[in-house]
């Protein structure tokens, strides 16, 4: 089944600096972000380096995202929240499933490295990753329809590795926390971090 075009998620901005979209839980809503997302970025004067780091980051978040709502059984949207502030990008993903998981390992690289050495230390960073995934593929919809994905199982350390803050925190029950006791969890928030000022 394809997402009809009168539900395909659309760019917000309720003021200057500020985006909002919101999505099905369907793989497919990751390009129509990821290109409004782009768009914004380059409007505010980040640089392709800038973009591609941020890009990552929040293509893992929002795959993360859908596969939360997909794993729960929930066709809940998934609401995309950022803000654009000078050099500071700050993006908000908030979910209904049930949360992002840390599992598995990879090899601690220490985020300047990544950065002063990219074409050693990146590449290698990102093979281990693509190796990874090539070996446990998982089912989300994508324009409606269920299709392998293999880009599942390090999306909060890819997340880490490319962004300067990132915290995630629960809501349920009209409330919102990072350790939730006491509250039915309900879903997720993701909150991603990115001072281009901090990345010359």
């Amino acid at each position: 089944m394809t997402i009809p075009s009168e539900v395909l998620p659309y760019l917000l901005c309720p003021s200057v600096g500020s985006y909002a979209m919101f999505l099905p839980p369907d793989m497919s809503s990751v390009k129509h972000f990821r290109k409004e997302l782009k768009r914004t970025l380059e409007d505010n004067g980040f640089s392709y380096e800038n973009i591609m780091d941020i890009e990552l980051a929040a293509d893992e978040a929002l795959t993360n995202a859908v596969a939360a709502n997909v794993s729960c059984h929930c066709d809940e949207t998934i609401i995309c929240r950022w803000r654009i502030d000078s050099s500071k990008f700050t993006l908000y993903i908030l979910d209904y499933g049930s949360g992002l998981s840390e599992d598995g390992s990879l090899p601690e690289i220490d985020k300047e490295l990544i950065r002063t050495n990219q074409s050693q230390c990146f590449s290698s960073f990102l093979d281990h990753i693509k190796n990874h995934q090539s070996k446990k593929p998982e089912t989300l919809p994508y324009n409606g329809s269920g299709q392998k994905h293999k880009n599942m199982g390090k999306g909060l350390k890819i997340i880490n590795a490319m962004m300067d803050s990132v915290k995630v925190m629960f809501h349920g029950e009209g409330m919102v926390d990072e350790a939730p006791a006491g509250f039915k969890v309900m879903g997720s928030i993701i909150a991603l971090e990115y001072d281009r000022s901090k990345h010359l």
